[in-house]
Formats: structure tokens, C-alpha cells, sequence
């Protein structure tokens, strides 16, 4: 017994996605000396994941619309 999959509606959609939302600014290897700046350094990538993240929500957001 065989199982197919049938295709029944294909929809494209384009969406504009404005450039400040596609572009990341590169991170700066960080130069730790001690504890506290090693701290800091793990404060910054969070920092920056949590700006990707809220792009990528901006982006879902405007495909949405």
C-alpha cells in the first residue's frame, strides 16, 4: 500500500524586507584581561543575540501582513 501526497494550492508571496532589518553589524572580538571583563563580553553576544532576535521577529511580523 502506497501513501501520496497531493498538492492542492501553492501561494507566493513577496515580501519587502527594509535593509536595516538584513544587516548585522559584525561583533568585535572582545579582549579580556580578567573575570569582569569576560563578563562583559558574555553581556555583549547576549546582547546582540537578543537584537537578531528581534529582528527575525520584525521580518516574521512583516510576512505576516
Amino acid at each position: 500500500m502506497q501513501t501520496q501526497q497531493v498538492v492542492t494550492k501553492i501561494e507566493i508571496q513577496k515580501v519587502r524586507i527594509p535593509n536595516e532589518l538584513l544587516t548585522l553589524k559584525p561583533l568585535e572580538k572582545p579582549k579580556a584581561y580578567n573575570e569582569l571583563d569576560i563578563l562583559n563580553a558574555y553581556s555583549m553576544l547576549f546582547y546582540k543575540y537578543k537584537q537578531c532576535e528581534i529582528q527575525i521577529n520584525k521580518i516574521k511580523e512583516l510576512n505576516n501582513e
